[in-house]
């Protein structure tokens, strides 16, 4: 199971509604995979840095939800095979 959301300047994650994983270069999203329980933080290169500092502290705030999660901080064009196996996914 993956859950996506977006991270808006106000450090608000907003539930993707989406049906497959999908990127933009001006978003930072979050990723949660409970399968290998990794919650993945993407920053889009075009995203403000203020989003991306959100974005930070959103995926803080997961780790104490999910204490047992790894946090992997992704920039793009830095994915790692992974996340790219990621894309294409299917959201629940």
């Amino acid at each position: 199971m993956v859950e996506a959301f977006e991270i808006d300047s106000e450090a608000k994650m907003t539930k993707s509604q989406a049906t497959v994983v999908e990127v933009d270069t001006n978003q930072v999203l979050v990723f949660i995979v409970h399968e290998n329980k990794t919650v993945y933080l993407w920053r889009g290169k075009g995203a403000d840095i203020f989003k991306k500092l959100m974005g930070t502290r959103a995926a803080a705030q997961l780790s104490h939800r999910y204490p047992d999660y790894r946090i992997r901080p992704i920039s793009e064009d830095n994915e790692p095979a992974a996340f790219k196996h990621l894309l294409g996914t299917k959201l629940d």
